[in-house]
């Protein structure tokens, strides 16, 4: 008898608990198997908060100490692989993303040979007024898009900061996870890995809901470092 391909979803927690259970409630469980929620050492302790929830189909996680929001999502990743879920897809968990979009990752991960989906923001001023993202955000994603598709190769590449994304255990497991970025840079470091792998991708537009994000992220001051983990990648590809 074939085994049915399970599908999960990984929330990194690091003082999110005002908007967790919301994020939780929006899940379709009819399309997704089970949510790991990692609690990354949160002072606002969500994992127990969300134990007390008694929320089904809800496994959750904790880090022994703060890792970031890569080295969560990468806790979340490794439990998923070893337990043999089919796709794994990285949400956030402020409430940003529109969610509807992940039953299009199933339908391209499970059926069509991808192996990786992602969603996107258009970046673009018209935009930027109309979602009301705050001009710093749009200014940073705009730079390191550029310098993302310029060290990937792979030109058609769109806002590669975005927080939802979706793997097949397939192209996980062809990447060294321990040498993944676990800070900010996690979504375009796998990226980078999976192109590197070959990997097929898709993209699809998922504009972001701000004001209840969690980051305190600066993306012009994130820029210089980001630009050292791209220059890293650059030179190992002629070592």
């Amino acid at each position: 008898m074939k085994k049915k391909k399970k599908i999960c979803v990984v929330i990194p927690c690091f003082n999110v608990r005002n908007s967790i259970e919301k994020v939780i409630k929006k899940i379709d469980f009819r399309l997704i198997n089970k949510v790991i929620i990692v609690d990354d050492c949160c002072p606002e302790k969500t994992g127990s908060y969300l134990i007390k929830k008694k929320f089904k189909n809800l496994i959750i996680l904790r880090n022994k100490k703060n890792l970031g929001v890569g080295g969560a999502t990468l806790t979340g990743i490794n439990y998923a692989i070893k337990r043999n879920f089919f796709m794994i897809v990285k949400i956030d968990g402020d409430g940003q993303h529109n969610l509807s979009v992940i039953s299009k990752f199933k339908n391209e991960i499970f059926y069509k040979n991808i192996d990786l989906c992602k969603g996107y923001r258009k970046l673009s001023l018209k935009d930027y007024k109309k979602n009301k993202m705050p001009l710093i955000r749009l200014i940073g994603a705009k730079v390191l898009t550029i310098i993302t598709r310029i060290n990937s190769g792979k030109f058609d590449l769109e806002d590669p900061c975005h927080g939802l994304i979706g793997f097949s255990k397939r192209i996980l497991k062809k990447i060294n996870l321990d040498k993944i970025q676990k800070n900010y840079f996690f979504e375009q470091d796998i990226i980078l890995n999976v192109i590197k792998q070959k990997g097929k991708v898709k993209q699809f537009r998922n504009e972001v809901t701000y004001g209840n994000e969690s980051s305190k992220l600066n993306p012009i001051m994130s820029i210089l470092p980001f630009i050292y983990y791209h220059m890293i990648h650059l030179i190992k590809k002629f070592i």
